[in-house]
């Protein structure tokens, strides 16, 4: 029988990318991201983001695999061609600190708190807030219960239409550019075979 991995083994990564003089490294451990030299221990890392970027140009479109994490104010970003990495580097980010903030947002929303994803949308435990910006008077937001919604994944975004017109939509939130839009994602599957959707903290998995 094989022994399972520790919580160390599962996140142990170290990588280093890029051309002399712009070469880049990145460690994860326990003690945190030590990006170019510089601890970034697990607690302080509060935004995670990862997707596929399509650059236009040429008769193929480029992709480019796009992995962030940040701190309250500063990010850091790895760009690869190679999905093997690209694999390996996100699996680490989800493992070492993606739980985390999983779970954090759950008991947030359990406790009333409400979390922005972009300037167009917001999350409560039991909806989402559609934002409308306005030129004059600031923005106008309208409320969706869980119940009144239906949302998947769409050309990686993350996208809600309401349940009476599901080709209509309100939101798509991309996994590339918007900070812990996967772990939003991950919050809120359990919803989507349950009996009646009232609250994300109620069903999510942690």
């Amino acid at each position: 029988m094989e022994k399972a991995m520790s919580w160390q083994q599962e996140i142990d990564f170290q990588c280093s990318f890029g051309l002399w003089p712009f070469r880049r490294s990145l460690e994860i451990s326990p003690k945190g991201f030590l990006w170019c030299g510089e601890l970034f221990p697990l607690k302080t890392i509060t935004r995670l983001r990862w997707g596929i970027e399509q650059k236009r140009g040429g008769m193929l479109p480029k992709r480019i695999c796009t992995a962030t994490f940040g701190t309250n104010d500063r990010e850091f970003t790895v760009r690869t061609k190679q999905k093997d990495f690209y694999g390996h580097l996100t699996d680490r980010y989800w493992k070492a600190v993606g739980r985390r903030l999983l779970t954090e947002m759950v008991d947030g929303l359990r406790a009333g708190k409400r979390y922005n994803f972009s300037d167009y949308a917001a999350v409560e435990d039991s909806g989402l807030y559609k934002i409308d910006k306005k030129l004059v008077g600031g923005a106008a937001e309208k409320f969706y219960p869980w119940e009144a919604l239906e949302w998947g994944v769409v050309n990686g975004n993350l996208c809600f239409a309401p349940k009476e017109e599901p080709e209509n939509l309100l939101v798509g939130l991309s996994f590339l550019w918007v900070d812990n839009v996967h772990m939003l994602n991950v919050a809120l599957a359990p919803l989507l075979s349950a009996e009646k959707r009232t609250k994300i903290s109620s069903l999510a998995l942690e």
